[in-house]
């Protein structure tokens, strides 16, 4: 018995006094910590993405677009977007009232492009500014449904880019993921639009978004949003205002984006844009909502 004591005496020496947990306590104070295994996916993405508290979200987006039409991939434009959101609970799912505001600019100089002729294309067209909402954008960590898509409800350019029509949507929420002192997490948005749905779709859109934000934000505070960025790649049917008939192809875009919390935080030359063709956004984002 005495050597037993003393045998344990030196075991504590050694381990500088500490005890020794058993495995299955290690387990229970590990399973306490918070780690990425413990975030609800689709309330994580919409703390990433706005906020869970109804609250308005500001977020901007910079993308290249182009277009892919055989083996030939033309180059053709910026994308400046600023998008407004606020989101509610119902049931199992986030519902986003949402305004979108997207200007197509020129590649070199980001200015707005008002006409240019398309890649492929015979004339010279008009383009427009994409101007949507605000309108209800439905989340579940898993989607698929179908609604009726009304361009007199979505903004007057709206038809430009899709006509009145039955729109299939697939949505999905990713598990996040952890990688060092960050967390990601992928949503992806697949969209047909069907004139008559017992046809093929005229218009597709897919859509892939990866946001990411600080872990000990996430994991260690309840917030309703925390700070965050994201990287944007989408593929898309051409569009109306295109006058690409005859043309086989779709555009590609691929940019960044992030959420911010004041609309003087946006891009300087998305502020520009703003000022020039919708001062509301800056001057009263709010009463989009009203």
């Amino acid at each position: 018995m005495i050597a037993r004591r003393q045998f344990i005496r030196s075991v504590a020496a050694i381990s500088g006094s500490t005890a020794i947990m058993p495995n299955s306590l290690l387990a229970a104070a590990s399973a306490a910590q918070p780690s990425v295994r413990t975030l609800d996916p689709l309330e994580t993405m919409i703390r990433m993405r706005a906020r869970t508290d109804g609250a308005l979200s500001i977020a901007w987006l910079e993308a290249q677009r182009e277009l892919v039409a055989g083996s030939d991939i033309n180059p053709f434009c910026k994308l400046y977007a600023m998008v407004l959101t606020k989101f509610r609970k119902e049931g199992d799912a986030f519902i986003g009232n949402t305004v979108e505001i997207t200007y197509y600019c020129d590649l070199e100089t980001g200015e707005l492009l008002e006409t240019t002729i398309m890649p492929g294309g015979t004339e010279t067209v008009e383009v427009p500014i994409y101007r949507s909402g605000p309108q209800d954008v439905r989340f579940k960590k898993s989607l698929d449904e179908w609604e009726k898509h009304d361009p007199k409800n979505t903004g007057a350019s709206s038809g430009a880019f899709a006509p009145a029509a039955w729109v299939h949507l697939v949505r999905g929420v990713h598990d996040p993921s952890q990688l060092g002192d960050k967390i990601y997490l992928r949503a992806d948005e697949y969209g047909r639009v069907y004139i008559d749905r017992s046809k093929p779709p005229s218009v597709f859109y897919r859509e892939w978004i990866v946001w990411q934000a600080d872990a000990r934000q996430l994991l260690e505070t309840d917030n309703p949003d925390v700070p965050s960025s994201f990287s944007y790649s989408a593929a898309s049917g051409l569009r109306p205002w295109m006058k690409l008939e005859g043309v086989q192809g779709h555009t590609m875009s691929n940019g960044v984006g992030a959420k911010v919390e004041r609309v003087d935080q946006l891009p300087p030359q998305l502020i520009k844009l703003l000022q020039e063709h919708d001062p509301r956004a800056l001057e009263s984002p709010e009463s989009y909502f009203s």
